[in-house]
């Protein structure tokens, strides 16, 4: 006896189109979290990073604690004790070594470089990567281990892409005991950055899609989604604090127009300046001369008012 095929009613359709669309759903909600806990998690495995043999200058090679409990990995690089001390912080998924380009600069210059690899980089511990706002942490131990071992130098941090976030992140509680900023490809706050990034990567449409998955889900990897802003912790960099902000003209991932927000909310002290043929984290291949004298200028202004403090 045969069967007599089902047949597919309006009621019959709708169903499955129903049944289809919460497996939709749910796919799009699965792997949007897959993706959003990967992306706030250690880009690389926990790695040995050997202290470097340089010509050009001696390594101290230490551990600094933080105050929640993570534990970093830095390298000291003397320089005159008589000019300022720069904390160099790493972008993401960058450990220290990826800064000895621009130690070298600054210790050529006379300046003192501490460098660390930021938690969940490099060999430090940490697997959140919340870009740069835990790292906060990271740049007040930085600080507090510069002033108890070099004290009366004035302290410089140089914060690039991610570090300059954790930087921003930092300004607040170390006040003024940072005498001067430089914040490279600063980004303005975790929803400009996510869209920014999808943008890069994928059509028209699939990145509005791929968004609002990933800010749906935002929320269940990380606790502090909304206050993951560079922009807003500007606002706490004291008075008068010199900042210098660099940012590239061709760099779709931290825009310029993210620096100048950035700008405006430290105030007169800051400075902006835009390579125009620059990408993120490349603006000294682009234009290597102005992005070091910009740099030496800042450097050279911290001290200026440092020494302006000290005698007054």
């Amino acid at each position: 006896m045969q069967h007599e095929p089902r047949k597919w009613t309006g009621r019959r359709i709708l169903r499955v189109l129903l049944v289809l669309a919460v497996v939709s759903v749910l796919l799009w909600l699965g792997t949007s979290y897959g993706v959003a806990y990967r992306l706030t998690r250690r880009p690389c495995p926990r790695h040995d990073e050997p202290v470097p043999d340089l010509t050009w200058a001696k390594v101290e090679s230490f551990r600094l604690a933080t105050e929640d409990g993570e534990e970093l990995g830095a390298w000291f690089l003397p320089g005159r004790p008589d000019q300022p001390l720069v904390v160099l912080l790493p972008g993401n998924g960058c450990d220290r070594s990826s800064g000895l380009g621009q130690a070298e600069s600054l210790v050529g210059d006379g300046r003192s470089v501490l460098l660390l690899s930021l938690r969940a980089h490099g060999d430090s511990t940490g697997e959140v990567n919340d870009f740069g706002f835990s790292a906060r942490h990271d740049v007040t131990a930085a600080v507090a281990w510069a002033e108890s071992n070099h004290p009366g130098r004035p302290i410089v941090v140089w914060g690039r892409s991610l570090g300059s976030a954790a930087a921003l992140f930092a300004a607040g509680e170390l006040g003024r005991r940072v005498s001067g900023y430089v914040l490279e490809c600063p980004y303005r706050d975790l929803r400009t950055a996510v869209r920014n990034r999808v943008r890069l990567r994928l059509p028209p449409l699939a990145d509005d899609v791929a968004y609002l998955g990933l800010m749906t889900a935002a929320p269940l990897v990380l606790a502090d989604v909304d206050r993951i802003s560079p922009l807003q912790a500007a606002g706490e960099v004291p008075e008068g604090t010199p900042v210098l902000i660099l940012a590239g003209g061709k760099d779709r991932r931290a825009r310029p127009e993210e620096a100048e927000a950035i700008r405006e909310r430290i105030g007169p002290s800051a400075e902006l300046v835009v390579i125009e043929d620059g990408d993120h984290l490349e603006l000294e291949r682009a234009e290597p001369d102005r992005v070091r004298e910009a740099i030496r200028r800042l450097i050279a202004r911290c001290a200026g008012a440092s020494a302006t403090a000290s005698r007054g």
